[in-house]
């Protein structure tokens, strides 16, 4: 799995050296690294304070961090009047992949 993260982030990397996209724009690491937060709380709150199974305390961890990374594009859009952001997504989900992999380092069955 850790592996896959690597390739993702470099995947990231040449898609804005070779596209000139605002991939690795002010914002990027603020929602990569709050996307990993919250994936990894959400998920150790289910897990450890609700006593959910593994798999529910995934499913409720990347669902909220995913709703409110999509929340968020969807009040810059339709709210502030911005553009969409695919990038601030894919800055996400490599978050939510991390906060996993952390994630599960941890839970241990």
């Amino acid at each position: 799995m850790k592996y896959k993260i690597i390739v993702l982030v470099v995947l990231l990397v040449m898609g804005s050296l070779l596209h000139c996209h605002d991939w690795l724009g002010s914002d990027k690491i603020a929602h990569f690294g709050s996307s990993m937060f919250l994936t990894c709380y959400t998920t150790g709150f289910s897990r450890d304070i609700m006593g959910e199974s593994r798999d529910n305390s995934y499913y409720l961890g990347v669902g909220m961090t995913l709703s409110l990374g999509l929340g968020k594009e969807g009040f810059d859009r339709y709210i502030q009047n911005e553009k969409w952001s695919w990038e601030d997504l894919a800055w996400d989900l490599a978050g939510i992949a991390c906060g996993l992999v952390i994630i599960n380092n941890q839970i241990m069955e």
